[in-house]
């Protein structure tokens, strides 16, 4: 057979408007593969959008938190700059009360418990050291609380601020105060009614 009578017998197969059918077959397959994704596919998408979605649920209250930790850092810092500067013995026993109704049931702060501690050792007013004295026993097994407590009782001299130290040491059944103890029923200038608490107290401790 000619080339030009075999052209001429299969001419309906170089029709470039026509698709074999195989390939028409093969085009649908692909296209209903394309516009119906399988469902392991459609899991992948879900777990996905998922993520993201959880990503961004983190942020948010990542920020949130962050920016209520800011501002009670600033609360604190404004709080304890007020104790500070206090010129009065009222502001100061005010700013005391203050920090005291802001951070109840609050996790004991460093730069708080250094402005109390600031206060025990200077020559502060006798209820300011005992506001003070009662803010600190909310922290009964914080160390650097118990051990400012003891040194406050080994160098105090106001009376009514020796007798709530006594207290203070009662409540925490502290040891390691007996020797500050001791030193207040030697001294000629302690007042009888804290000798007698004194004396109490160590022979407590000794049981």
């Amino acid at each position: 057979m000619s080339l030009e009578k075999f052209v001429k017998e299969h001419k309906s197969d170089f029709d470039d408007q026509k698709m074999p059918e195989s390939a028409s077959l093969d085009f649908e397959a692909r296209l209903k593969k394309e516009l119906h994704p399988s469902g392991r596919v459609r899991r992948l998408h879900i777990i996905r959008y998922a993520s993201i979605a959880a990503s961004v649920a983190l942020l948010i209250t990542v920020g949130y938190f962050y920016n209520e930790q800011m501002k009670q850092n600033e609360i604190r810092d404004n709080l304890v700059t007020a104790l500070d500067e206090s010129d009065t013995n009222s502001s100061r026993l005010e700013a005391i009360y203050d920090i005291e109704d802001e951070f109840q049931n609050k996790k004991e702060d460093e730069k708080i418990l250094n402005a109390f501690f600031k206060i025990l050792k200077e020559d502060s007013d006798a209820n300011s050291k005992i506001a003070v004295i009662d803010a600190l026993l909310k922290f009964p097994d914080n160390q650097m609380v118990r051990n400012n407590l003891i040194d406050a009782l080994g160098t105090e001299n106001e009376p009514i601020v020796q007798l709530k130290l006594i207290k203070s040491i009662a409540i925490l059944r502290e040891q390691r105060a007996k020797a500050p103890l001791q030193k207040i029923m030697e001294d000629k200038e302690s007042l009888p009614l804290v000798k007698d608490n004194a004396s109490a107290l160590l022979a407590m401790l000794n049981q």
